[in-house]
């Protein structure tokens, strides 16, 4: 591709093909229709137009500038290759010039093609996503068929087209495997595991993007129990529970249109009228806050994660969500259901060199005089103890496992 890319100025090329290709009805497949048999009938068509529309290229190189052609016509084009490469979680394009973060680390790719092409793949892959893109909406958020998050800026708001690409792992680790890469110690896993097994408790995963909330929180659910019935709810498709009793719903964000739910009324729906025995909440950030403050309130045993630089930043971010999508309710009060319906929280940091690390778990009992949180930090910045955390926190920490009935 590379040499491809030297000797043939593709942005040139693919302008008068796809006008040929539209000319003679040849329709660009679907996201990924344009596999095997459907992506080999398109690729003949481009090299029929790419004869007819005598560009000049040298019949010796005609199939394979035909191939590279369509393959940036088709998915993700020049940037495909990087989706499947393994260990790639973020593909990053910043005018034309392409970088990945591989295993916490970030790599030049260079330059693949220019900031005009970028800038169509954008448009393109938005119209996919059912939604403008444009002067008038110059970003969109799309989720992909491999559940892979994309997002887009193009001009006027940035000086030229920004693209974000989050790639989910396709393999999920497990809490041995995170003690094994460092992430955390081996009696907070076991403590961890026996907290998510015993359904006992509501836990908070902060971090900051890019720390492992959403690893962690996979790597939790291979210790729910079995016959646990367990209700998810997430705007991006990104969480991989491992529990063969699912009710998962994906709440698409964006413009209100008719006939779509707010995150806050699915959240509702689901501890009211599903009955979870575990509510999974994929990320707070708005309204949704205040259905998993009463969630928790109401006896059922829920996790989420959230942004924060430490697990008391979390939260006090958890309390002000809640507090800016309930202008009637009191810091106080929502600050004392806040300290009666979390019991733990687990915050995550990473390197320099791109380690993720569990940094503080941290126990929550309640408030104090002051109305302060009363915590009691496990594993982190302040040593351990058991002086404030609830009963069956106290023993979860000690190694007691699951209590029946």
């Amino acid at each position: 591709m590379e040499i491809l890319s030297q000797a043939y100025d593709f942005d040139h090329i693919i302008l008068p093909l796809q006008d040929r290709l539209l000319t003679e009805g040849v329709a660009i497949p679907g996201w990924r229709d344009g596999e095997g048999r459907e992506r080999s009938a398109f690729t003949a068509s481009v090299l029929r137009a790419l004869v007819e529309l005598r560009l000049g290229i040298p019949e010796r190189d005609l199939q394979a500038v035909a191939a590279e052609a369509a393959s940036r016509m088709l998915g993700l084009g020049v940037l495909d290759p990087l989706l499947r490469t393994e260990g790639v979680e973020e593909i990053i394009v910043r005018d034309g010039f392409v970088q990945v973060e591989r295993y916490g680390r970030i790599e030049d790719v260079g330059a693949l093609a220019s900031d005009e092409y970028f800038r169509q793949l954008a448009r393109r892959v938005a119209e996919f996503g059912g939604r403008p893109l444009g002067a008038a909406s110059p970003f969109v958020l799309v989720d992909l068929p491999d559940g892979s998050r994309f997002t887009a800026m193009i001009p006027p708001l940035g000086e030229s087209t920004n693209i974000n690409i989050r790639v989910f792992a396709k393999r999920k680790l497990s809490l041995e495997d995170m003690v094994n890469l460092g992430s955390l110690d081996e009696r907070t896993a076991g403590f961890l595991a026996r907290v998510a097994s015993s359904m006992a408790a509501s836990v908070l995963i902060s971090g900051r993007p890019g720390a492992g909330k959403t690893t962690l929180l996979n790597a939790l659910s291979f210790h729910f129990p079995r016959e646990a019935q367990i209700c998810l709810v997430e705007t991006f498709k990104e969480l991989q529970l491992q529990h063969p009793h699912l009710a998962r719903a994906v709440v698409k964000v964006g413009e209100r249109e008719e006939g779509t739910v707010s995150m806050r009324e699915v959240v509702n729906v689901l501890y009211t009228r599903m009955r979870p025995d575990i509510l999974v909440v994929g990320e707070v950030v708005d309204d949704e806050a205040v259905e998993f403050l009463h969630a928790i309130n109401l006896g059922i045993t829920a996790l989420t994660t959230i942004h924060g630089n430490s697990a008391l930043d979390a939260l006090h971010r958890l309390e002000s969500i809640v507090l800016e999508n309930k202008a009637t309710l009191n810091w106080v009060p929502t600050r004392e259901r806040i300290a009666r319906g979390i019991d733990l929280v687990v915050h995550l940091d990473r390197t320099l060199d791109g380690r993720r690390y569990v940094a503080e778990v941290v126990g929550l009992e309640g408030l104090d005089e002051h109305n302060r949180y009363q915590v009691e930090i496990l594993t982190g910045k302040a040593g351990t103890g058991l002086g404030v955390m609830k009963q069956q926190m106290r023993g979860l920490w000690r190694g007691e496992g699951r209590k029946e009935g």
